[in-house]
């Protein structure tokens, strides 16, 4: 291993050390009791303390609290069939990162009237160039009033760049408002690969690189 290796992996460190807090979304786990920072759009959006899925008693029944802190958000599909109730927000990165999410799908319908959710990250101004499908669920995914259970989900690697997190939920076919399935949202946040693993991985690639360095030496001296 060389101190030209030893010291790029130090540089390494300190550099993302000070931009790995750069890309943290405004209120991200909602703890401010409200949607400060967000925006919604087409349908009723909440911040709650808990919620339950459409067949409240057991054992098909789930009640549902925040994984992290005391809030969540809770999108409920809108009235008009096939238009999806929004929550987003934008946000940059200046280095590659991964944004993660809680979230959980409440079928409040039945077949044939196909509610479903999703969330999705997609580029600024270019969704068509980039956007990646992070979570999805439907009535017929989960079965008639069923659910899933919350969930972690994490994005693949992202490049530097400005994004938009999506999460949305739509009504089919069905007016009743009884009948509106709802999204639950929790914890959201932004990480890049910790200083100490970038380190790590560039001190590993300085090993190899001297392994090999040594192989071809000695295989070298072989051949001599």
């Amino acid at each position: 291993m060389t101190m030209k290796s030893i010291l790029l992996g130090g540089a390494l460190a300190l550099g993302l050390s000070a931009t790995s807090q750069a890309a943290d979304l405004l209120n991200a786990g909602f703890e401010t009791g409200d949607l400060a920072g967000w925006s919604t759009q087409d349908g009723p959006v909440e911040v709650v303390t808990d919620a339950d899925d459409a067949i409240a008693a057991p054992p098909f029944g789930e009640h549902f609290t925040a994984t992290e802190g005391g809030y969540f958000a809770r999108l409920t599909a809108g009235p008009d069939s096939g238009v999806y109730t929004l929550l987003f927000q934008p946000f940059s990165i200046s280095v590659a990162s991964r944004i993660s999410f809680d979230a959980a799908f409440l079928a409040f319908d039945y077949a044939p009237y196909d509610d479903d959710a999703y969330v999705r990250v997609y580029r600024l101004g270019a969704p068509e160039i980039f956007s990646e499908i992070l979570f999805a669920s439907s009535v017929s995914a989960v079965g008639d009033q069923g659910h899933t259970s919350w969930a972690r989900y994490t994005s693949g690697e992202l490049a530097a760049g400005d994004y938009v997190f999506e999460a949305a939920v739509r009504n089919i076919e069905d007016p009743d408002a009884t009948y509106s399935s709802q999204l639950l949202v929790d914890n959201v946040a932004v990480s890049v690969p910790e200083p100490g693993a970038w380190a790590i991985m560039v001190l590993g690639f300085g090993a190899t690189g001297a392994a090999l360095r040594l192989r071809r030496r000695r295989a070298l001296s072989v051949c001599l």
